[in-house]
């Protein structure tokens, strides 16, 4: 974890639809360091409306093509797919209150917001240049 995580106002929590069994070795996978936590009857996206993607958008798009490219150039493995394909992702940004402050919903898998749309979300102050 960086210096600049101790700095948030809040947690970051990674939300997935695996089932809990196979959460352990998501995280080794990813090597997040944060807690993730599995909703695998997909409530939390229901709740936040994220939708489903085409196959099309899925498979076919060269932007989603162009993604997976980067990530096997900084030697990510391909690994055969056993989730939804299809379920499309965001990000949450929610007060202390528990209220929702700013949705990002994904419109294909390889649409994400940058860190500093999401630094910008919870209403920290950009960090100094020098």
């Amino acid at each position: 974890m960086s210096e600049r995580d101790h700095e948030l106002p809040g947690r970051v929590v990674v939300v997935t639809f695996a089932p809990p069994e196979l959460l352990a070795s998501f995280e080794r996978e990813i090597g997040l360091p944060f807690p993730v936590y599995g909703d695998p009857d997909r409530a939390a996206y229901d709740a936040f409306g994220l939708g489903r993607a085409s196959v099309a958008r899925v498979w076919l798009d060269p932007r989603v093509w162009r993604s997976y490219a980067k990530l096997l150039g900084r030697g990510r493995r391909v690994h055969r797919v056993h989730e939804d394909t299809l379920q499309l992702g965001g990000d949450v940004v929610l007060d202390a209150e528990g209220r929702v402050r700013w949705t990002y919903r994904s419109r294909g898998p390889e649409d994400r917001p940058s860190v500093d749309e999401l630094v910008a979300a919870l209403g920290l102050p950009e960090p100094a240049v020098g």
